[in-house]
């Protein structure tokens, strides 16, 4: 289940949606975030961690997943605003893990989680991870819309890369026509600084 309040053609809204409502009222808003409390530790026989409902409900599909994060490139960067800690944080690692927490794409008006699109994070909050979650959530029951925001407290650094990893990655999709505003959500502004947007 998504949020009902949320446009999504075919689900809640009318078939000729597009000649009824204008673009801007028809736009996909979500937040991007990180939880860094939620580690998953390394089991001592690893065949008995099986999967319940392996990308059936908001978790994405593993197999896929790890495809993703095994091919995709990950640029190594220092954050330009503030020392922000979830750019800093990215490439550390913890070897008595197999996840240091995990990522998710939520409505930005309810918070309710977009299905198939939380991610596990291997070693902290790195883009190849938001971006594959990013994507599955632009791509989940929105056939015909093309705008969105998407607010994320380190999109500065986030939107550099974002397209070019799309292009790059053969996991990563972004709904043809899609125009992405990217946002930092007024809680982080105090990480940013003006030059984080020009």
């Amino acid at each position: 289940l998504f949020c009902p309040a949320c446009p999504q053609p075919g689900v809640n809204l009318p078939d000729n949606w597009e000649q009824i409502y204008p673009e801007w009222l028809v736009k996909l808003r979500y937040v991007v975030d990180g939880n860094f409390s939620a580690q998953h530790m390394k089991m001592k026989i690893p065949e008995d961690d099986v999967p319940l409902s392996d990308g059936l409900a908001y978790m994405v599909e593993s197999t896929t997943y790890a495809a993703h994060v095994s091919s995709a490139v990950e640029a190594r960067e220092r954050s330009t605003c503030q020392n922000h800690r979830a750019v800093n944080a990215a490439n550390t690692s913890r070897k008595n893990l197999t996840a240091t927490g995990i990522g998710a794409t939520a409505c930005a008006r309810h918070g309710c989680f977009v299905p198939h699109s939380v991610v596990d994070f291997q070693k902290g909050e790195r883009q190849m991870n938001v971006d594959y979650s990013i994507c599955q959530a632009l791509n989940y029951q929105s056939h015909g819309i093309r705008s969105s925001i998407l607010a994320y407290d380190v999109a500065c650094q986030w939107q550099i890369n974002f397209l070019k990893q799309v292009q790059e990655g053969a996991y990563l999709q972004v709904p043809e026509g899609m125009d992405i505003v990217a946002a930092v959500g007024k809680f982080h502004l105090s990480a940013h600084k003006l030059e984080c947007y020009p």
